[in-house]
């Protein structure tokens, strides 16, 4: 996905980027929470740089500790640490990062933004810096380090679609849908793994994916335009004309599709934008395969049944596997929480094991944990079991 590797004539290991091959970086990941635990535990970011370093705030509970702690999966390896200014000397680059945690762009960001340029780093931010964007770009300019923003830039955006026509035109290329009951549901460690999972058995793959910054993972972020655009029916055939302009361009063997947030309203507080945005994209597309990712809950076959025809009568899916989520509301911290914030708790792995194999026994649909290592790559076997028999096998 993101490298070819090489040596220099000194030894030093080389990565080719956009065709040019090019020293091995370290790099300061800040402020670092569980936001960023998907890419960091994914194989082709973890390639891409020589050291990576992590930084957090004193507040949010994490220096000190494993990186995995954040969610609850296998030790990764790297110690959170608060000496942000410390681990400035070891790295070439320092990504900015979106948190779930809170945080003061002018008190806790800002400061260290301003300490990496002047130390001659490269910046990356994945988080919005809107406010500040031209002032923090004109400073990476004058002291000669390089500038990139994902969020104030989107990079797919060369690409709009301009729609003349009211027609849907049909994808011949193999969909496969990832849909959430929510944020938090792992859906996007789950967008990372699989698509490594096809490329490693040899397809090519195709990926929009939920996150606003997926060039920054080499994939293709969810378009702007379905924020944008004012009218609904524009959206629709905006993002059928996006698809299809992905598979006339990319020629891939499958195409993911992840629908950022929810499929539908959760509770009153959790309105998942009622699920507006699962919808447009269903009627802008239809998949031949979908994996449903849901948070940890005690479920009976009867709840799991309500949600798979909630699906299937709103958005037309038949869902081929469930991920069960290692994230389960905190339903005492929701009643003081804000509208529209989830609190979530994290559980463990044999909790996770247990509970995942409770979960089998109330449904027919297989059930997996992306966290469980191995399980991936059974759900990418699964759908390519699934388009075989529907005769849309994938192609080499």
């Amino acid at each position: 996905m993101w490298i070819e590797k090489g040596n220099d004539p000194e030894g030093y290991e080389l990565i080719k980027v956009e065709g040019t091959f090019l020293k091995k970086e370290n790099v300061l990941i800040y402020p670092y929470d569980s936001q960023f635990t998907p890419m960091l535990r994914d194989k082709g970011f973890r390639e891409r740089y020589d050291q990576v370093f992590i930084s957090s705030l004193p507040g949010w509970g994490l220096c000190g500790k494993d990186a995995s702690y954040t969610d609850g999966g296998d030790l990764i390896g790297i110690t959170v640490s608060q000496e942000f200014e410390q681990m400035l000397g070891e790295v070439d680059t320092v990504i900015f990062a979106e948190t779930d945690n809170s945080y003061s762009f002018k008190n806790n960001i800002l400061p260290k933004v301003t300490a990496a340029i002047e130390a001659g780093k490269n910046v990356i931010f994945l988080m919005k810096i809107t406010e500040q964007f031209h002032t923090i770009r004109e400073q990476c300019i004058h002291k000669g380090v390089q500038f990139t923003s994902y969020r104030e830039s989107n990079i797919e955006e060369a690409y709009q679609p301009a729609v003349s026509v009211q027609e849907i035109e049909d994808c011949r290329t193999p969909i496969l849908a990832l849909i959430g009951l929510a944020e938090y549901t792992n859906k996007f460690k789950l967008e990372l793994e699989l698509k490594a999972a096809f490329e490693d058995m040899g397809y090519r793959v195709s990926v929009v994916g939920s996150r606003p910054y997926c060039e920054f993972m080499g994939f293709h972020s969810f378009p702007t335009f379905m924020n944008e655009l004012t009218n609904e029916s524009d959206k629709i055939l905006n993002y059928n004309k996006y698809i299809m302009h992905i598979e006339a361009t990319e020629e891939p063997d499958l195409i993911i599709i992840a629908v950022p947030g929810g499929f539908m309203r959760y509770n009153n507080k959790i309105t998942n934008d009622f699920g507006i945005t699962a919808y447009e994209i269903f009627q802008a597309v239809v998949p031949d395969t979908a994996v449903l990712s849901l948070f940890h809950e005690r479920y009976t076959s009867e709840y799991i049944e309500g949600i798979l025809n909630s699906i299937k009568y709103k958005l037309g899916l038949d869902i081929d596997a469930i991920n069960i989520a290692n994230r389960q509301i905190d339903w005492i911290e929701m009643v003081s929480s804000q509208p529209g914030q989830v609190s979530t708790l994290t559980l463990n792995l044999d909790f996770m094991r247990k509970s995942t194999a409770e979960c089998r026994l109330v449904t027919s649909i297989p059930v997996f944990n992306t966290m469980e290592k191995g399980d991936n790559e059974k759900i990418a076997n699964l759908i390519i079991d699934k388009l075989s028999e529907a005769e849309l096998a994938l192609n080499f």
